[in-house]
């Protein structure tokens, strides 16, 4: 089971660098179409009920989310630039509620459908419904259109002479990616430390039994559906810069370790803090990954590069403190080690709100003198 729960984690590092490539040839909008198919396809593998049918169809499912976490920049990029962080707070809470219901429904369902059924029915009812909406909206466009407007500029295709290819940037020689990328993967080493070890540690440390422990720990998950839509309230009503926002979210995801290993007592009010912010560090780190890329283009190199890392060091995360657990008992530790991951995202998101820079000019398309 753990190893299954691991297979989408390895999947969005791994696959993450061939999603980015082959969008880079897929127009945007069919692309999501693209992914939803996907996901389906394996959603439907999934449920056929042999333990290989299972992790097969989680890595469909996996490659296929893989392509979606890289187009929703890209979208909100190039679509809903002046409405950054209301758009991603709302793909992050609404990503929260659909595993919050799906979770909570799934087992009665499965009573009146099976378990294969409810399985299959999770991705297939959404993905029609979700498909048939976006190709409303958003038409994939035939390529003697794409060719007329350009994604990354909006304006009118240009031929012949007139032609210019716009210079490539340099996306892993910019320091700040990589800063974006310590943070992400701090935040999800954080996040899935916390979500595989939570319960477990409520049990022993909080003395509380296996359906209160797991109730608790549910708290983490649903009070993320706040997180996210609390950024752009503070960002665009509230009038808070981006620094003020990060500060706050980063206080309360230390608060969550921390506090667990000083008044484990009160885990109720560390998990609702935690809970707001891992669903708001989110939002508001790829607020600012949005912000600082000038084209969908560069957003999407922008975010393979900060997810497949961030995804790669969470997949070692439940190990580590699971590791830790075994060698010296206890939950201090294991804390302490979800605690330094969010230092160190705490640390990054600081240096990435107070930066400024842009991505340099790859050296083959800088101007040359005459």
């Amino acid at each position: 089971m753990g190893a299954l729960t691991s297979v989408p984690v390895l999947c969005f590092g791994a696959l993450t660098p061939i999603a980015s490539l082959v969008l880079r040839r897929l127009d945007l909008n069919a692309s999501v179409l693209w992914a939803l198919a996907i996901i389906m396809a394996g959603s439907v593998l999934r449920s056929a009920g042999s333990v290989w049918a299972a992790f097969a169809g989680t890595a469909v499912i996996a490659a296929g989310m893989t392509l979606g976490n890289l187009i929703v920049p890209m979208v909100i990029a190039r679509s809903f630039r002046n409405r950054t962080a209301l758009m991603t707070s709302s793909y992050s809470a609404s990503v929260n509620i659909a595993v919050t219901l799906s979770t909570a429904l799934a087992a009665p369902l499965a009573l009146l459908i099976g378990w294969q059924g409810s399985t299959a029915a999770w991705a297939l009812a959404p993905g029609v419904i979700a498909g048939f909406v976006w190709w409303k909206v958003f038409p994939p466009q035939r390529r003697r259109d794409r060719d007329a407007v350009s994604p990354d500029t909006g304006a009118a295709g240009r031929s012949g002479e007139n032609a210019r290819r716009k210079p490539s940037v340099s996306i892993v020689a910019w320091p700040l990616a990589w800063i974006m990328a310590a943070a992400f993967a701090a935040h999800n080493l954080a996040y899935y430390s916390t979500v595989t070890w939570l319960p477990t540690a409520l049990r022993e440390v909080a003395r509380l039994g296996e359906s209160g422990a797991g109730l608790a720990s549910s708290v983490f998950q649903i009070t993320a559906v706040a997180g996210p839509l609390m950024v752009p309230l503070a960002l665009n009503r509230m009038g808070w810069s981006m620094r003020r926002v990060m500060i706050i979210v980063c206080a309360c995801w230390l608060a969550l370790p921390f506090g667990m290993m000083t008044l484990p007592s009160l885990w109720l009010v560390w998990c609702i803090l935690g809970g707001i912010a891992q669903g708001a560090f989110f939002s508001a780190l790829f607020t600012i990954v949005i912000q600082r890329s000038r084209t969908p283009d560069e957003s999407r190199r922008l975010t393979a590069l900060i997810q497949t890392t961030g995804y790669i060091v969470a997949s070692l995360g439940p190990i580590l403190v699971g590791h830790v657990h075994d060698q010296f008992g206890g939950w201090t530790l294991p804390f302490a080690v979800i605690g330094a991951a969010t230092v160190i995202l705490t640390v990054c998101a600081m240096i990435a709100v107070g930066d400024t820079s842009r991505p340099a000019v790859s050296p083959a398309d800088r101007p040359t003198e005459v």
